[in-house]
């Protein structure tokens, strides 16, 4: 019971504190409306899925301590969320053009963002060595994948509730005139994050 306590405190502090996977939710929420930003968030819950196999057969220490790989990571996360960053900087197009028109967008692309950006995700990776390897390294691998499981859903229950709030009639009637600005933010914040994953590889 303890260990699974310590599981969820854990989870809940990583998955709270924001992050690459908070702002583009959000930034989706406000782009493209709820039911996109809901497949975002599935695919984010179903990336942790893959943190936490990885972790069970033991793939992900092996992946970790390779230095190759994780500047490959490194790179294809920032350009990615460096790319998404820029899209939400440089749109210029009007919100309800983009909210009438989502389908052009589709549920597969909403999750296959979320999915990518979270496999990408270097803070989740460190997060499950740390967790998996560490914390619950006298745990069954059943015991493990049911803590990946939970961990999955709970994300997913997380990024939805903040989809929910993000595209509320209460939040759309105080705020939707700063909409523009909110998406710029979100996108900066994107960069920003990107560049620190970069830098850190060089400084």
């Amino acid at each position: 019971m303890t260990e699974f306590f310590t599981v969820v405190v854990l989870h809940m502090f990583a998955v709270m504190s924001p992050g690459p996977d908070f702002f583009l939710v959000s930034r989706q929420s406000i782009r493209y409306g709820r039911k996109i930003a809901l497949w975002t968030a599935g695919g984010i819950g179903t990336g942790i899925l893959f943190h936490s196999g990885f972790a069970v057969t033991g793939m992900l220490i092996i992946l970790s301590s390779n230095d190759f790989y994780l500047l490959v990571l490194k790179f294809i996360c920032s350009f990615y969320l460096i790319y998404l960053g820029l899209t939400s900087l440089l749109n210029v197009s009007n919100f309800d053009d983009d909210i009438t028109n989502k389908e052009k967008w589709g549920r597969a692309g909403g999750f296959t963002i979320g999915l990518i950006t979270n496999i990408t995700n270097i803070k989740a990776l460190l997060f499950f060595i740390s967790l998996f390897g560490i914390v619950l390294s006298s745990s069954s691998n059943s015991s493990l994948m049911l803590y990946g499981v939970y961990m999955a859903v709970m994300t997913f229950v997380w990024f939805a509730s903040v989809s929910y709030i993000f595209t509320s009639n209460i939040f759309k009637k105080k705020f939707l005139k700063f909409f523009g600005v909110f998406e710029k933010f979100l996108g900066l914040a994107l960069v920003i994050i990107a560049l620190q994953i970069l830098l850190s590889e060089f400084i």
